[in-house]
């Protein structure tokens, strides 16, 4: 998910130059039967960490609550967005704020740096046969540290009556949209994926990864528009459109099925043909958990096809098992390899090292893009 944009590049080259040295954590151990675990964990609690906002609502639908009725435990989600390190650091070791935490790349190379994490025993989880192997592709050694229940993505969003349509990501450049587009002002760094999605240059959004000279040409493009507003979260992003301040948007697909079920009549809402910039979501077993049985049992759960699919059911993210079921709001939603590869650019692990280290040149540079195209 977005980061703050109060990160320096301090701790973001600190945190990604350590995570290339992962730290050893201890295998799984003490694992219940799955056959015995309905009694097993009766009444127990656990704590896990999903993003907030309508990516936790799903979650806690979809996910947690039928898992408590199953098991007949107390499994809690809690929000996050980029603060779970810092609280799991600033906690004792052997008693964690909660047992386990979402994670995207830059969380993920945030918590191997601070050797947070529990190493995960794939061989005790059912449903790893199941899993695209894109989600291991570029994931190197962290790829042993947690389960791959799906990822997020770029969205646009363009109201029907300003005819520009969600088909592609040059409706952004579109004499239509002038003065009445938005994007976020706080991760820059997903802006910057759209530009690089319609460039030939270089696949995907491997530009975004460039020196600051070479990615000037990104900025270039995000030059040529002029802003209604830069939005700030997604709140801000709701009341932009509703207002009809903006009549084309980058939404993030945790906020986009919310979006359709509220202004679907009114609006488009699609991951154009271009194909989108993404992050992926694992759950990873936090250090110290008092329940480290239960967490597995609950990492084995998001692996099951039928919890994938209630989750794809109701949400815009995708999932990481590939024999899922397309859902009415998402008909061409990508099951092959081939589809998956084409639909799906990671802003990866060895992307954020490449940022990170330039995420001062390219912040400042961003301010002045919002200065130069803001009408608001």
């Amino acid at each position: 998910m977005p980061i703050n944009s109060r990160f320096t590049r301090r701790s973001i080259l600190r945190h990604t130059a350590q995570a290339t040295a992962l730290i050893a954590a201890p295998a799984i151990l003490g694992r219940a039967s799955l056959a015995s675990a309905q009694d097993s964990f009766a009444g127990e609690s656990l704590i896990v960490v999903s993003w907030s906002g309508n990516h936790e609502q799903s979650f806690r639908e979809s996910v947690v609550e039928p898992f408590n009725e199953k098991y007949g435990t107390k499994v809690e989600t809690v929000g996050g967005w980029d603060q779970m390190i810092a609280q799991i650091k600033a906690a004792p070791e052997d008693n964690p704020p909660f047992d386990l935490t979402i994670a995207d790349e830059y969380t993920t190379s945030v918590g191997l740096a601070e050797n947070v994490f529990l190493k995960t025993d794939r061989s005790q989880i059912k449903g790893f046969e199941a899993v695209s192997p894109w989600f291991d592709a570029e994931r190197g050694d962290a790829r042993d540290y947690g389960v791959p229940f799906g990822g997020g993505s770029l969205w646009m969003v363009a109201s029907r009556s300003s005819g520009i349509g969600a088909g592609s990501w040059k409706g952004f450049w579109d004499e239509r949209a002038k003065g009445k587009t938005t994007m976020d002002a706080a991760a820059f760094y997903w802006d910057l994926c759209v530009p690089a999605i319609l460039s030939d240059r270089k696949p995907g959004i491997d530009e975004v990864f460039d020196s600051p000279e070479e990615v000037e040409a990104l900025f270039a493009e995000l030059d040529k528009l002029e802003m209604a507003k830069w939005y700030s979260d997604g709140a801000e992003l709701a009341n932009i459109l509703i207002q009809e301040t903006a009549e084309v948007a980058m939404i993030y697909s945790a906020d986009a099925r919310g979006f359709m079920k509220e202004f679907g009549e009114t609006h488009d809402i699609a991951i154009p043909a271009e194909g989108t910039a993404s992050y992926t979501n694992w759950f990873m077993k936090v250090r110290g958990t008092r329940h480290a049985a239960l967490s597995d049992l609950f990492l084995s759960y998001l692996l099951e096809k039928e919890t994938q699919q209630r989750f794809l059911d109701n949400s815009t993210d995708f999932m990481s098992r590939t024999d899922l079921t397309p859902p009415a709001h998402w008909p061409d939603y990508p099951t092959s390899e081939e589809a998956i590869a084409k639909t799906f650019n990671l802003f990866s692990l060895k992307g954020w090292d490449a940022f990170g280290a330039n995420w001062d040149a390219l912040s400042d540079r961003m301010k002045q893009t919002i200065a130069t195209t803001s009408r608001g």
